[in-house]
């Protein structure tokens, strides 16, 4: 009888024994398991910061993009409506052409010639436009394109 009361007593002593270890097991599992979610979680977030990143880079490259091809746009445009005039004479084409560098040659040679035959007075103002004026079309005309940001 001491065997049988033994015996249920040891088992059950068992049974708790195997219940408490597997509700040990079973907190180290759950344990393991936040530890993993926890990895999910910041390799997840570590590829939407580097997702993010490359996107701002690819935004970045898209308005560098947009920018040339705007810039493009517009120099196309200007040449097409250089070109644009529709047929005419050749010498009226050349004519054309030549509006800018003769008029900035006239313009230089007019502050060359008020330079060196100058008295003090009233030319000193003529002087001083004609000066602004020669400066002003020589660096917008022939310095406009060159000037502008390239990438």
């Amino acid at each position: 009888m001491i065997d049988l009361l033994l015996t249920s007593l040891t088992g059950g002593a068992t049974g708790i024994l195997g219940s408490v270890l597997g509700k040990a097991f079973g907190i180290l599992d759950f344990w393991v398991e936040e530890k993993k979610a926890d990895k999910d979680h910041a390799r997840t977030l570590e590829m939407l910061e580097l997702q993010s990143k490359l996107g701002a880079e690819e935004s970045e490259r898209e308005l560098a993009i947009a920018e040339a091809t705007a810039a493009s746009s517009m120099r196309l445009a200007s040449y097409g409506h250089d070109a644009g005039i529709g047929v005419s004479s050749t010498w009226v084409v050349d004519l054309l052409r030549l509006v800018r560098p003769v008029l900035t040659l006239l313009l230089l040679i007019l502050c060359g010639v008020f330079y060196f035959s100058s008295d003090a007075g009233g030319k000193a103002t003529i002087e001083a436009s004609i000066i602004f004026m020669a400066s002003s079309a020589s660096l917008w005309w022939f310095g406009e394109r060159s000037m502008q940001r390239k990438k």
